[in-house]
């Protein structure tokens, strides 16, 4: 007869608020985490592949994984760590806007498109202590818009100061022939 060993991969959560984590491994088995603490997956054959991931992330915070990939190798994995933080949202008003077109860019990666004036709020949050760059990527159609309070780091609150100012653009210049 054949015996295969098995093992757990595990390790701990730490700075979670207890609202709705869950983590995966190997992209079939969920783990809902109630509190901060160790958790495990398993059994799981010796000799297989692991890779832990956040499959959902707490309301409120964002989880990162450290460890959480490898090959099983005689042992019980126990060094899985899994760091939790707050987020918050990113946001400001716009005013001045007649024309359409305005999109908003936050650190070169996360686009909002503008239709009128007004509040506005980012859909992707930003860890405490992460920094955020308000960017206008597209103007409007003839109208210039410049960004106030658009760059800095979170700092334990929402984001609401980011204002957004457009005007008439200027004519362009006629060429000469």
């Amino acid at each position: 007869s054949c015996i295969t060993n098995t093992f757990t991969i595990g390790g701990t959560v730490s700075g979670h608020n207890g609202t709705g984590l869950t983590l995966r491994v190997n992209g079939t088995t969920n783990l809902a985490i109630a509190a901060n603490g160790p958790f495990a997956f398993g059994p799981i054959a010796d000799g297989l592949g692991y890779s832990v991931v956040v499959f959902v992330q707490p309301i409120g915070q964002s989880c990162t994984v450290a460890n959480g990939s490898g090959t099983l190798a005689g042992a019980h994995v126990t060094n899985v760590a899994v760091i939790c933080g707050n987020t918050y949202t990113l946001g400001g008003s716009v005013s001045g806007l007649t024309g359409t077109g305005l999109v908003l860019r936050n650190n070169g990666g996360d686009s909002l498109a503008i239709s009128a004036n007004g509040a506005f709020t980012f859909s992707t949050v930003i860890a405490d202590g992460g920094a955020y760059s308000v960017t206008v990527f597209t103007q409007p159609n003839l109208q210039s818009c410049a960004v106030g309070n658009g760059s800095g780091n979170v700092a334990g609150a929402n984001v609401t100061n980011v204002s957004v100012t457009c005007v008439l653009a200027p004519p362009a210049a006629p060429t000469l022939s």
